[in-house]
């Protein structure tokens, strides 16, 4: 219950701004399209920078305490970007919250990965909390949505992110009080649990498909963040309000993929191919419907399916790299992953803010289809290794 408590806690914290994260920055800090696009690239080039050496830190000197830092670190800039309404300040303190993100990103997910099979679960049991824990957590998403619909409907959207900042403060403060400390390898120093994480992933043949797969997938995923919530307020007329309820449609896609997990994980790694057929295949769909049909209903339908997709990729892509990463370099080669997709996505964000500049919002989801296509490449080709 502890565990569970403290992981609603820092979800709520981390995902309320979801909602109107992009809107904020464009209407009401009235930044251009570029300028969002690099405030995101700043984001992803801090995490690249900082994620690998605080998964060390995590490793070296418990995942409880670096996961304390980072929530620490992320409510302060919440305040600061609800605070202040100038580009300049909003740079560093975004800057700010992606250093928090390193130190919580490989820390949380490690932390539950071992703490799970300390408590001597078996791999299907750790399998099937997994999805529960997701399943839980895109519950509670549904009334983020509320929320922050509520918030900006009462308050304005600046509120959203103190409370933010609130949550992040209230979380770090759980995590001290209520979680147990775990390790890596504490015997060793920072520079060479992170030496030896990577060079693990180096010699591993399936890390480093996946690897190469999660920062492809980085590409269509950072273009969503960008897009949809401007697709439903510029092109299909939505009001800003509205914003927090299709989120909450969003999280009852969740809740389907976490139970999804329940039912087909059983155990062999093969099992995870279905998952990611379905989930390529939903997005694909999305994407053709966004880019090809612009009534609301569709809209709304195509944000179904590529929320279910992407939820179902997510699960399994974490239960799978997971299946093969050792304790002693957990939190180290998870944040190593992080920083590799962050250091795609810094080169590629800014670029997204011109490229729907240049085609569009809706022609940008016409120019994402074909990474979908090589994706579903990439996987077969991992699964061929899996079976072998």
């Amino acid at each position: 219950m502890k565990m569970i408590l403290v992981s609603v806690v820092i979800f709520y914290s981390r995902n309320i701004i979801t909602p109107v994260l992009t809107v904020y920055f464009k209407d009401a800090l009235g930044l251009s399209y570029s300028q969002v696009g690099y405030l995101y690239s700043l984001y992803l080039l801090v995490m690249f920078a900082t994620d690998v050496f605080t998964g060390g830190i995590a490793d070296r000197y418990g995942r409880r305490k670096t996961l304390a830092i980072g929530l620490l670190l992320y409510g302060l800039s919440m305040a600061l970007i609800g605070a202040f309404r100038n580009f300049f300040v909003c740079a560093p303190a975004y800057a700010l919250a992606a250093l928090g993100s390193s130190f919580i990103s490989g820390t949380l997910q490690a932390w539950y990965f071992t703490e799970v099979k300390t408590r001597g679960l078996e791999r299907n049991e750790t399998k099937k909390a997994y999805g529960l824990l997701r399943s839980i957590n895109s519950a509670n998403s549904l009334l983020i949505g509320i929320i922050t619909a509520t918030i900006v409907a009462l308050t304005g959207m600046r509120s959203v992110f103190y409370a933010a900042a609130v949550l992040n403060f209230l979380g770090a403060l759980l995590a001290v009080l209520l979680l147990n400390e775990n390790y890596g390898d504490k015997g060793k120093s920072i520079l060479s649990i992170v030496r030896e994480g990577i060079s693990f992933i180096i010699h591993t043949h399936i890390l480093r498909y996946l690897f190469i797969a999660d920062m492809l997938f980085t590409l269509p995923h950072l273009h969503f963040i960008y897009v949809w919530q401007l697709y439903f307020t510029n092109v299909l007329n939505l009001k800003v309000e509205t914003l927090g309820l299709l989120y909450s449609l969003k999280s009852v896609m969740g809740i389907l993929a976490g139970f999804l997990i329940l039912w087909v994980g059983k155990g062999k790694k093969e099992s995870h191919a279905p998952l990611f057929r379905v989930s390529l295949s939903l997005m694909l769909l999305s994407y053709l419907l966004f880019a090809g049909m612009h009534a609301k209903i569709i809209g709304v339908f195509a944000l179904a399916l590529y929320s279910l997709g992407e939820a179902i990729y997510f699960t399994g892509y974490t239960l799978l790299i997971n299946d093969v990463i050792p304790n002693e370099y957990r939190s180290t080669i998870i944040s190593t992953r992080m920083s590799a997709s962050a250091l795609v996505g810094a080169l590629f964000y800014a670029l997204i803010g011109r490229l729907v500049n240049f085609s569009g919002l809706v022609g940008s989801f016409a120019l994402m289809i074909p990474v979908f296509a090589l994706l579903g490449l990439i996987y077969i080709w991992v699964f061929r290794m899996v079976s072998t």
